[in-house]
């Protein structure tokens, strides 16, 4: 099990989809749909092979009335489904418990996520922890997405901490990435969810 430590850290970021829950969303029938407006309005095909990759063109555009269109679409596909959200049992466990992993009150959670902020506040209020998460940035709060780091920067800019007091968790390569790529230590939620298990028996068995 990778070895995680939480000592000097003053705050701690999740993603948010396969991080603190599972969405139900048609990924597949919103890449369609937002394939299809690409094409509509700029005459042009875009791949979505990631929604973030036609996104980047529209931004390189400045077509910010456009990415608001897609934003829209985006967020109502999230939307649509929101109450059959899975909850990540061990993530909101630690977020609701961190006193129990040796973390100070004073410690700031945080969200940095793909999803619209809209999708982000449901789905916290869902899990009855909105009031543990103390700054979101979602899909429409930076121009350049993940594995870029601008949401990092953005949140270490925001508390004004250094790197090594951030850290941050999420459950693809792709998340691995934006924490090297912002100089920010970056592990993949199941080491988490290992940890949490490993408290959680020990404390059983006290």
């Amino acid at each position: 099990m990778t070895k995680i430590s939480f000592e000097s850290k003053k705050v701690i970021i999740f993603d948010l989809d396969g991080t603190i829950v599972n969405l139900t969303a048609d990924w597949m029938s919103l890449r369609d749909v937002l394939v299809e407006k690409y094409r509509e309005i700029y005459e042009e095909q875009c791949d979505f092979e990631r929604i973030s990759k036609c996104l980047d063109t529209i931004v390189e555009k400045k077509d910010e009335e456009i990415l608001e269109i897609f934003f829209d679409i985006i967020r109502q596909y999230e939307l649509e489904n929101i109450k059959d959200t899975q909850l990540i049992e061990e993530s909101i466990f630690f977020i609701n418990n961190k006193e129990l992993f040796g973390i100070k009150n004073k410690v700031k959670f945080a969200v940095l996520s793909l999803n619209t902020r809209s999708s982000i506040i449901r789905s916290l209020e869902l899990a009855n922890i909105r009031n543990k998460i103390d700054l979101i940035v979602g899909r429409e709060d930076v121009r350049r997405w993940k594995p870029a780091p601008d949401g990092l920067i953005k949140i270490q800019k925001y508390y004004k901490v250094s790197k090594k007091e951030m850290i941050f968790f999420g459950d693809l390569e792709n998340d691995l990435l934006t924490g090297k790529n912002a100089g920010i230590e970056a592990y993949l939620i199941d080491d988490l969810i290992k940890f949490v298990n490993k408290i959680k028996n020990k404390q059983k068995n006290n």
